[in-house]
Order: structure tokens, then C-alpha cells, then sequence
């Protein structure tokens, strides 16, 4: 097996790691206060990149990390607050199906890149997959998610992510991958920082959280640093059709078990059976693109 298997599981297991205790967190945190606590830590962890990263830029390019940055940064509050009040084993799957989706159909809306049959098919089948995890066995009007306003926060989530994948993959070819982690880390820090003063406590009030819960902070950030890296550097010498899908799908393995273990969420078989045959056809989906 290539080395950079290896590398593509290390970095779900982190990942799957890190949401678990970032589920476990938010049950007594808020989302906006976790959220605020942690993007520094992982800001300053990843300054280790340094040596390996490049700053000269243009200003476009500094413009669309910024824009980027903002945009994620969002998106990084809009999964902590679906992770603190949705289950785990529902929010996960999808998550981790939904977006590659959506690139797919943004790519053939606003790229003009032509959809085979196979790809039509599956897209059809997708469509039909989530909608029986997140509405459970019957069609009933209130979604298994939890209530209305968190599905409506998780296809947000889903459809900014697939737009900063798309402009993400046009801003990296010829960037430094490690300057947009570090950059980007910045400037969420930033808009964080700016976030939490107008809305509550400001400063003072990271640094408390920082203190209050700062070995599984230190943990999450750890973790979120090395998972970031290790498909980074998978991705030097990976076909991203290969590594995304693996990734993913010990990711989903990961967050959906220990869903049923520790948070006691129901049905996890099935759950773990649905978000299994998405991420099946999220691989045949985008094997070609």
C-alpha cells in the first residue's frame, strides 16, 4: 500500500476524533464560544508551517484567501451549532456527501462541465439516500436531523462549502497549500475575534474559555492541525477522485459509531448502512470529474 493511504486514514481518524470531542464539548459550550476558543489554537499550531510556506502574493490572491476566509469561518460556527443541537451519525453523512454533490452541480451550472448518464443516475440516487437519513424510514414532515432550522443550517453549510471547494481549487493551483492554512487560520482568528466582541465577552472572554477548557481544546486543535497536514501532504501525490472518498468514508465510520456508543443516538446500523451507500456513489460521482 502507498504511503499516502496511510496518511488519507491518519487524517480522517483525527478528523473523526476531533469531531467526537467536539460533539462532547458543545453540550455544555456554545457553538460561537467554542468556535472562537479553537481557531486560534489551531492558528498558532500551524506557524510550524512556516518554513515550508511561501507569502509572495498578489493582491488577488490575497483578496480571495480573505473572502475565503470569512466564508469559512461562518462555516466552521454553522457545524459547530449543528453538531451541539442535530445527531451526529445523521449531520456527518450527509455533510460528507452533500458537498461533493453540490460541486459536481455547480461545476456543470457555472463551469459548463458536461454530467454523463452514470453521473445523472447517481445524483438521482444521492438525492434519494439523503432524504431517507434525514427523514427516517416514512416520509414525516419533521426531519430526523431535529427540527427545520438546523436542516435548513446544515444545506447552508453544505452549499458554501461546495462553493469555497470550487473557488478553493482554482485559488490553490500555483499557491503553497501550507500559506492558504496558515493565512486562512489568521484571518478566521480575526473574524472570530471581531464576532465574539460585538455579540459577548470579546477577548477576555477566549481566553477564559481557553482556560476553562483548554486540554480539549489543546487536543482539537492538535488534532485539527494534524489532520489538515497529513491530507495536504497526501494530496502532493494522491488523486484527489481517491483519496476525498477514502477519507470521507472512515471519517463517516468513525463519527456514526461512536454516535451509538457515547451520545446512545438511534438506528445507527441503518444510518451507518445510508451513509455508507452515499458515499459509494459520491465516488462515482466525482471519480471522473
Amino acid at each position: 500500500m502507498e504511503a499516502w493511504y496511510f496518511l488519507v486514514i491518519l487524517s480522517s481518524v483525527m478528523m473523526g476524533i476531533a469531531t467526537v470531542i467536539e460533539k462532547t464539548m458543545l453540550k455544555a459550550e456554545h457553538a460561537t464560544q467554542y468556535s472562537t476558543a479553537l481557531t486560534p489554537l489551531v492558528t498558532i499550531l500551524s506557524l510550524v508551517f512556516i518554513p515550508w510556506a511561501n507569502f509572495q502574493l498578489s493582491v488577488t490572491q490575497l483578496a480571495l484567501i480573505i473572502v475565503l476566509s470569512a466564508v469559512n469561518a461562518y462555516g466552521f460556527l454553522l457545524v459547530a451549532r449543528i453538531f451541539k443541537h442535530s445527531e451526529l451519525s445523521i449531520a456527518s453523512p450527509v455533510m460528507s456527501s452533500l458537498v461533493p454533490l453540490l460541486v459536481v452541480i455547480f461545476a456543470f451550472i457555472f463551469l459548463s462541465e458536461t454530467l454523463s448518464v452514470l453521473q445523472y443516475a447517481v445524483i438521482i440516487g444521492m438525492v434519494i439516500t439523503i432524504y431517507f437519513l434525514l427523514f427516517g424510514r416514512g416520509a414525516r414532515r419533521a426531519p430526523s436531523i431535529g427540527s427545520n432550522k438546523y436542516l435548513y443550517l446544515l444545506i447552508l453549510y453544505c452549499v458554501l462549502s461546495a462553493s469555497t471547494s470550487i473557488m478553493g481549487k482554482y485559488l490553490l493551483i500555483g499557491m503553497n497549500p501550507f500559506t492558504f492554512l496558515i493565512l486562512s487560520g489568521v484571518f478566521m482568528s480575526i473574524f472570530f475575534t471581531i464576532m465574539i466582541s460585538v455579540r459577548y465577552g470579546g477577548v477576555r472572554e477566549i481566553f477564559n474559555n481557553m482556560k476553562r477548557y483548554k486540554l480539549p481544546l489543546m487536543t482539537n486543535a492538535i488534532l485539527t492541525v494534524g489532520y489538515r497536514a497529513s491530507y495536504f501532504i497526501a494530496l502532493t501525490v494522491a488523486p484527489v477522485s481517491i483519496a476525498q472518498p477514502l477519507r470521507n468514508t472512515v471519517y463517516v465510520v468513525i463519527t456514526v459509531a461512536f454516535s451509538g456508543l457515547l451520545f446512545k443516538e438511534q438506528q445507527i446500523a441503518r444510518k451507518l448502512s445510508l451513509g455508507l451507500l452515499l458515499l459509494v456513489f459520491a465516488y462515482l460521482l466525482t471519480i471522473n470529474m
